[in-house]
């Protein structure tokens, strides 16, 4: 039997049906061996050989949206953040994400397909469509993200996990998160432990973002070394750096030693303005930093506080995302995942932060 050769050149690909005629089978053999699904249908050992030598020598590659309309996987995962990933002042925030889930998928034998999106704001849906369907799956990332996309994207029975906290209206998300809570309550906890009595939490911005909220629940629950709860200190939420003078006058007027802060940026202003006032750092102000640097200078202080594990969450939403794929049915498993609450079937996780002792935190020197 004569075969037709296939032309060469970058005009023209090879096709299934170039590669059925080739190795003289039929196009459906052709896409069992390439789906990898020879248990459905019996081939020989030497079919599969002969098909994959004519995808070797003309260099067949199977087209990812075909392969997935067929059912097939293509070991792809998608990456989407809701916020640029390049810019300067983004690498100290994504990069570590981003170094974690790149070793974890090439650990689990994963491609990754980072999404963008042309101007204007981060969509995943786009034309009535998801554009993460390229990919198997995907992990999502971002501080500030489009939750009516996240939940449509939940709708649809697209396979995603959240990196970082989320909560939506409905149905909840996979998602794996830094343990914020318990290291917070760790650090004030410390404080106590130190002599602090009046102790205050402090931020910038929105109190009302779910990082936020999971660290200020760990400050409210801390309890002295005694076991009894003896937080007297205030929940303060500025609108801007520019509050600090206030906030420092506050501080002093209302006898508290020690502040939790949010974000790296609030202590740095709050370190800045109590030097030029003549004030100690720890002396007669203790600080902790609850791991949040974004757009904070880089001053060299050796805060206490606790570290974000970003890389160690990337690895760990990767392996979740795999496990779903492999498994769909861990989505109406409650106990699917260590940190899972009963009956919600969304699998989540949580990840330990690491405290760092830092030079910010003394003992208490007045009542």
């Amino acid at each position: 039997m004569s075969r037709s050769p296939v032309p060469r050149g970058p005009a023209r690909r090879p096709t299934q049906a170039d590669i059925a005629r080739l190795a003289g089978v039929s196009q459906a053999t052709v896409s069992l061996v390439l789906n990898e699904r020879e248990s459905e249908v019996r081939i020989s050992p030497a079919t599969r050989d002969r098909v994959l030598a004519a995808m070797r020598e003309w260099g067949y590659v199977a087209n990812p949206s075909a392969r997935s309309l067929a059912g097939g996987r293509n070991r792809i995962l998608g990456v989407h953040t809701f916020e640029p990933v390049f810019p300067t002042n983004s690498v100290d925030f994504y990069f570590p994400f981003l170094v974690g889930i790149e070793q974890e998928a090439a650990d689990l034998g994963h491609d990754l397909l980072l999404f963008t999106s042309a101007g204007g704001q981060r969509q995943i849906f786009r034309d009535g469509s998801s554009r993460l369907s390229l990919a198997d799956g995907a992990l999502l990332l971002g501080r500030n993200p489009n939750v009516e996309e996240i939940e449509r994207l939940r709708d649809s029975g697209y396979p995603f996990v959240y990196i970082g906290h989320r909560e939506v209206s409905g149905p909840p998300i996979p998602y794996v998160a830094a343990d914020y809570a318990t290291a917070t309550q760790q650090l004030t906890e410390r404080l106590f432990g130190l002599g602090h009595r009046r102790v205050a939490y402090a931020r910038i911005g929105d109190g009302d973002a779910q990082p936020s909220r999971d660290r200020e629940k760990g400050f409210r629950r801390a309890a002295s070394p005694d076991g009894r709860r003896r937080l007297t200190g205030p929940v303060w939420t500025l609108e801007s750096g520019e509050d600090v003078p206030g906030l420092l006058a506050e501080i002093r007027h209302g006898g508290i030693t020690a502040i939790v802060a949010e974000q790296q940026v609030l202590a740095e202003r709050i370190l800045a303005y109590a030097q030029e006032q003549n004030l100690s750092i720890p002396g007669d102000l203790s600080m902790v930093v609850l791991g949040d640097s974004a757009g904070a200078p880089q001053t060299g202080t050796d805060w206490t506080g606790l570290i974000v594990p970003r890389e160690q969450m990337g690895r760990q939403a990767t392996r979740l995302l795999v496990q779903l794929l492999e498994d769909p049915d861990l989505l109406d498993d409650p106990g699917s995942a260590d940190a899972a609450a009963p009956g919600d079937g969304a699998p989540h996780e949580s990840v330990e932060c690491q405290l760092a002792d830092g030079s910010t935190v003394g003992p208490v020197t007045q009542s």
